[in-house]
């Protein structure tokens, strides 16, 4: 008996873990390859491991592109990940070479007519503004087809525009203002246009045409109301709505965070984040206790800003309590080598806050300027207005499990892909019912 067979007796009887060992011995070493793969995928699989069953009945497939039962089982797995219509290549070279296999061909057919239904999404963003994109562009691609295109090459943007059904505008900067006003066929899609804060403010936002666009996106109320003040007629054009940011909780492992003398700035230095105040605080706290650091990591934007920490940090006498980092990919990591206990964040004007969020998902108490419509996001008792107040709070009770639980409960990732994924839906419905009525006006017009 080979060690394929041993290994089919044992999953039968429910010993999974010694099957394992037999059907890896097997695809390795044995005769049946391409069948200890399919077997070992099909275990994967119901463990809930996608990835690694994907990965087996591909090497099933490499070995033997027209065995029925890892083709089968491959398009199954695919088909609950949503994610069926890569499969149609294979099954059209199996019917290339079995064009009499009837129940390839009904399958082929049926994901063939499922697939007709994935809505064709662009996603078209400026080179270097697509940091808010990646998990939004990951679960549109779950159960959409979806091309970015994060360029301002006009051939680029021309093409994508063309292919798709919906266009996913990513900031209402530049690249909104030249579809609206420059692509002719933008008026035949369907077009959603997400805004954040900045092109609020700089005046963006009345040179884009908001009657190409169906829906306008705002990440928080208070950006929608600046928005009506620096661009009345976006009102009257377009639907506005309202989606909140969330969080990706998987990128950001939380534990019992503790009061300390650390506190982290994260971020670029430049006007918007306030950084003279910075100083302002530490001073201040270093006159309390010496031990207090602001830990600052991020690039620096504007120079003007070298020059002032060069001239004030020494005659102040804080160089031992305050450092500079520079850029780091990996903030969480960054947290807990350097010892963090808060994030203090004293910018003048903020659409959100990712980096609010994400230290609060980790369970480090934040500390928050008032800026404006901060009340409106964060807990009250984690903003202050003075370094008075500040001082306060951070002798105020340390609760971790409070600041990760307020992030979860109102900016998980989860509610906000939920409601884009019922935006869309909505959309694609308005869509449908603008082609019946043209269609039943066309018709009346006829008769």
């Amino acid at each position: 008996m080979n060690k394929r067979n041993e290994g089919e007796i044992l999953f039968a009887e429910g010993k999974i873990e010694e099957a394992v060992k037999y059907f890896l011995f097997e695809a390795e070493n044995g005769s049946n390859r391409k069948e200890a793969y399919n077997n070992l995928g099909v275990i994967a699989f119901q463990d809930g491991h996608s990835e690694k069953a994907i990965d087996y009945f591909t090497r099933s497939l490499e070995i033997d592109p027209l065995y029925r039962d890892a083709v089968i089982n491959y398009t199954s797995l695919l088909k609950t990940l949503n994610q069926v219509h890569i499969a149609i290549p294979l099954l059209e070279q199996i019917t290339e070479i079995k064009p009499n296999d009837k129940d390839i061909l009904q399958l082929l057919e049926n994901i063939r007519t499922t697939s007709q239904s994935r809505l064709k999404i662009a996603v078209l963003c400026s080179r270097g503004f697509d940091s808010f994109l990646e998990d939004i562009v990951n679960h549109l691609k779950v159960s959409h087809d979806v091309r970015t295109c994060y360029t301002n090459n006009e051939l680029e943007i021309h093409s994508c525009i063309e292919w798709a059904d919906i266009v996913w505008l990513e900031f209402a900067n530049d690249i909104s203002v030249y579809v609206t006003n420059k692509v002719s066929t933008i008026h035949q899609k369907k077009v959603v246009c997400r805004i954040h804060k900045y092109e609020a403010l700089v005046g963006l936002l009345s040179q884009i045409e908001w009657n190409k666009i169906d829906k306008a996106i705002f990440v928080a109320d208070h950006i929608r109301e600046i928005a009506y003040e620096t661009c009345p007629s976006i009102a009257r054009e377009t639907e506005c709505i309202v989606i909140n940011n969330g969080v990706n909780l998987q990128k950001f492992s939380y534990k019992k965070r503790k009061a300390g003398y650390n506190i982290a700035v994260v971020g670029h230095i430049n006007n918007k984040k306030n950084p003279s105040m910075w100083v302002e605080i530490l001073n201040r706290l270093a006159t309390l206790n010496p031990q207090y650091k602001i830990k600052i990591v991020g690039d620096g934007q504007e120079i003007l800003y070298k020059y002032y920490f060069e001239n004030i940090i020494p005659k102040l006498g804080l160089e031992k309590n305050i450092e500079f980092f520079g850029k780091t990919d990996d903030i969480p990591s960054w947290f807990e080598r350097e010892g963090i206990n808060y994030l203090l964040t004293t910018s003048v004007c903020e659409s959100f806050g990712y980096g609010i969020a994400e230290a609060m998902a980790m369970g480090y108490k934040p500390l928050i300027h008032n800026f404006p419509h901060s009340e409106d996001i964060w807990p009250h008792h984690c903003i202050f207005s003075s370094t008075d107040e500040l001082i306060e709070i951070i002798n105020d009770n340390y609760n971790s499990h409070e600041y990760h639980e307020f992030v979860e409960s109102r900016y998980s990732l989860s509610s906000q892909l939920d409601a884009i994924d019922d935006m869309l839906i909505s959309l694609n419905n308005e869509s449908h019912t603008q082609i019946t009525t043209d269609t039943q006006m066309e018709n009346e017009v006829n008769a």
